[in-house]
């Protein structure tokens, strides 16, 4: 009891962890738990649950009275577990069940009565798994479910079904699986069987099969055989043998694959006629290293089975054998679907220099046309005979290497395949033989090289305007050619153009209004500029695929943004990144739903960078103006210079024009004049500007010539040259050319009027130490001061020669 107990608790607290640590899948009443590694049933599923799938799990047991609640389940997978064993009363209560799974676990037992509560239960899986050989018991109890309409399970040698099964009148769906290679399937197997109405039979595994095993399945309608690749021999030719009892009997399907042995065979006359006496609507012979058909066989096959509608030969060798296969079948009177699929041998590393002018003769009531992975050339040009009936022509993963042909003779196929040929050459005429199309598959097919190796590009698809669908994906495209979409496609429903390098949305015709989806994933757009989201906003509701492309997140795609965050044709926006200015990648829906900081940043990042320039610009014209106002006479100064430099004015390199430049105010000009007679008497040459001023120059022009010319520069301070704006003008350009040419000593001051030093001028006060300074003699009372010694000390200061000379 106490065990018990414990056990219990144990059970409760694994299922309390799986609360926690793993969740199924709930949609609806569908609840899927796959993959979740747990090891016991969880406890706490929905009991409204009408499907429940626990595949693919770890669970060992399977309790009693696990799903007694789940009164409305119609189907449990418990497929792919490793389960070791399930209580008798495990479905206890699943009176609704209609489909249990048990299939790939490691049962070794069926408990008795298991099945019993099952009253609705229509199929059963109970396949590989590790049932003992005695399987009396275990069938028995599979006979107890009258309702059962297909079975999977196992047999081993000497197998044979229990009376019993006789029970199960509903059973029509029977799939046997072999598990040794000594088993086989002959008659005897299902002697007290015979009124099961078994429609569809699937045997896996068939290592031999008698002639005589189809007899006790009187109803069969298709029958699917699947030979295995490991058996010691292959059994081929008894599988058509055990075709013969089924002499002139109407049936569906029958499929025979997977076989591969060293020893491929030819499919011949000895083979093929035990198929031609059933009216057999669909026959498929796939992977069972059929090396050669005989052209002989087939023809005489398809003038007598009569029924065909559906054939299918593929991933055989059927080497060499180019277009016959249509020669063996154009006189098959019903035949409406033949897949011809990965069946030639070729080496993809060379090209073959056969191209491919074909005139082929089609079943006239042929609609559906496979020829796939199985032709390699060059396509020039192919002419169908009977191809009027043709719907759907698919030619995809053959090696077309140049795509500069065309077709003829198809005029109603509504589909074409051309996926994986290598279009790196093309024609403008490829799909005009096809003005009924509607779907275009062209995948992988380097149509982007196509592209632009041609002109006219854009009319590609002129000659297709019924097109629904457009498949472009994997192209290499890294534009569209001008007006591929522009054409009146007045059905256009989906245009797939993922997996190429477009940068911009593609350009459509203005009154297509049908389209319903874009795929334009993994692409290289960055953003929808405003004349793309102007022509989305006019193709109507129109949904649109963008993930994997590498958009940007900056103030430059706002306007992008923002229409991403306001529209709802974008259906992957969860899936979407971007890439902002700082190379950091973020899910874009996050940024769109913070899309108002991030506009108010980029303003800020715009407005922060101006203000700072508008402030940059003011403060440096503020700086500039107190500077020039500062210094402005040396900036003109050598604004002069510069000017008379580029007048080719040449500078005096000996001796100088005059002994001396006069600069005094106006107002003094008689006192001046007086003063320049005087000391021009003594031998000095002077420059006055009234009379040596060069006319046509400007005055600040002619004080630098005059100041250049003059070996000093006497300056006549008075109160008036004081006030006098020319006369501090005057003295700056002094200042500058002795500070420019060395010579400070060349300024001579006579001081007429009584004036302090403290009285002059900052520049001339800058310079005092320099200048030779001479005082008019305005009192008489002072001894030593006469004119005459004024004068003679003008004269001595006019002799005497500069410290510095040019």
């Amino acid at each position: 009891m106490k065990c018990l107990i414990l056990y219990i608790l144990m059970v409760v607290h694994e299922g309390q962890c799986y609360s926690t640590k793993t969740k199924c899948n709930v949609q609806n009443k569908m609840v899927d738990c796959r993959h979740l590694t747990m090891t016991i049933v969880p406890s706490n599923l929905p009991v409204y649950a009408t499907s429940i799938n626990l595949s693919r799990n770890s669970i060992q047991i399977v309790l009693g009275f696990t799903f007694q609640y789940f009164k409305n389940l119609t189907e449990l997978d418990l497929s792919y577990n490793l389960i070791q064993s399930i209580n008798k009363n495990a479905f206890h209560g699943l009176h609704s069940l209609q489909s249990l799974h048990l299939d790939h676990n490691v049962l070794q037992v069926l408990p008795i009565g298991m099945f019993e509560n099952l009253i609705c239960l229509q199929h059963l899986r109970i396949n590989h798994n590790k049932l003992q050989n005695n399987q009396d018991e275990q069938m028995t109890e599979t006979s107890k479910i009258s309702s059962l309409r297909s079975l999977y399970f196992e047999i081993y040698p000497d197998f044979k079904f229990p009376s019993k099964w006789s029970t199960l009148s509903n059973l029509t769906h029977l799939e046997i699986f072999a598990r040794s290679a000594k088993v086989k399937f002959n008659k005897e197997m299902f002697t007290h069987i015979k009124k099961i109405p078994i429609t569809f039979l699937h045997l896996d595994e068939v290592p031999s099969i008698s002639q005589d095993f189809f007899e006790h399945f009187p109803k069969l309608d298709s029958i699917s055989l699947s030979l295995g690749y490991d058996l010691p021999t292959n059994p081929i030719d008894q599988v058509f043998k055990s075709f013969g009892v089924l002499k002139s009997r109407n049936m569906t399907n029958i499929e025979i694959a997977y076989s591969r042995f060293n020893n491929w065979f030819i499919l011949n006359w000895n083979r093929l006629q035990y198929l031609c006496s059933i009216c057999l609507k669909r026959l498929t012979l796939h992977d069972l290293y059929i090396k050669y058909i005989s052209l002989y066989a087939m023809q005489v096959f398809s003038v007598r089975s009569t029924c065909l509608e559906y054939l299918e030969i593929s991933k055989n060798l059927l080497l060499d054998q180019g277009g016959s296969v249509f020669t063996i079948v154009q006189n098959a009177e019903n035949l409406k679907v033949l897949k011809i699929i990965s069946n030639k041998l070729h080496s993809r590393s060379k090209r073959s220099q056969a191209s491919i002018l074909l005139s082929l003769i089609l079943p006239q009531t042929l609609e559906e046309l496979y020829i796939e992975d199985n032709i390699a050339g060059d396509l020039v040009d192919i002419k169908f005979m009977n191809g009027h009936n043709l719907r759907v022509l698919s030619l995809k993963n053959c090696e077309i290497w140049s795509c500069e042909g065309s077709f003829a003779g198809v005029i109603n196929v509504e589909y074409f395949d051309m996926s994986g040929w290598s279009c790196e050459k093309l024609s403008i005429a490829l799909l005009s033989g096809f003005p009924n199309l509607k779907t275009l598959n062209a995948i992988r097919s380097h149509l982007g090289i196509g592209f632009a190796n041609i002109a006219g590009a854009g009319s590609f698809l002129s000659k297709n305007l019924r097109l629904q669908d457009i498949n472009l994906s994997s192209n290499k495209i890294n534009s569209i050619p001008d007006g591929l979409f522009l054409q009146p496609f007045d059905q256009l429903s989906s245009v797939n153009m993922s997996n190429n390098n477009l940068t911009i949305f593609p350009k459509f015709h203005a009154n297509i209004k049908t389209l319903t989806q874009i795929d334009l994933t993994f692409n290289s757009i960055t953003q929808f500029n405003t004349e793309d989201i102007a022509q989305i906003e006019k193709l109507g509701e129109v949904d649109i695929i963008l993930r994997g492309n590498p958009f940007q997140c900056s103030c430059k795609t706002l306007q992008f943004l923002k229409w991403l965050s306001e529209t709802n044709r974008v259906q992957d926006i969860l899936d979407l990144t971007c890439v902002t200015e700082k190379a950091s990648r973020r899910i874009m829906s996050k940024v769109i739903s913070d899309l108002k900081t991030f506009e108010i940043s980029c303003k800020t990042k715009f407005w922060l960078p101006f203000a700072v320039s508008l402030t940059s610009i003011i403060i440096l014209a503020i700086i500039t103006t107190v500077v020039f106002f500062r210094y402005k006479y040396a900036v003109e100064y050598f604004l002069l210079r510069f000017k008379m430099k580029m007048r080719n004015y040449n500078e005096l390199q000996q001796g100088y024009t005059y002994d001396a430049f006069i600069s005094y105010s106006h107002t003094d000009s008689s006192w001046v004049k007086q003063f320049h007679d005087k000391v021009n008497s003594m031998g000095f040459e002077l420059c006055l500007d009234d009379k040596d001023f060069i006319a046509g120059k400007g005055i600040a022009e002619n004080v630098v010539n005059a100041i250049d010319s003059s070996r000093r520069v006497i300056f006549i301070i008075t109160h008036n040259f004081l006030k006098s704006t020319w006369g501090s003008y005057e003295m700056e350009m002094t200042r500058m050319h002795a500070f420019q040419k060395g010579r400070e000593d060349m300024v001579i001051v006579v001081v007429k009027d009584d004036i302090k030093v403290t009285d002059m001028p900052e520049v001339m006060k800058n310079m005092w130490f320099k200048i030779t300074c001479i005082q008019w003699p305005n009192d008489e009372n002072l001894p030593y001061n006469t004119e005459e010694i004024f004068y003679e000390k003008i004269k001595m200061s006019l002799k005497m020669k500069e410290e510095t000379t040019i």
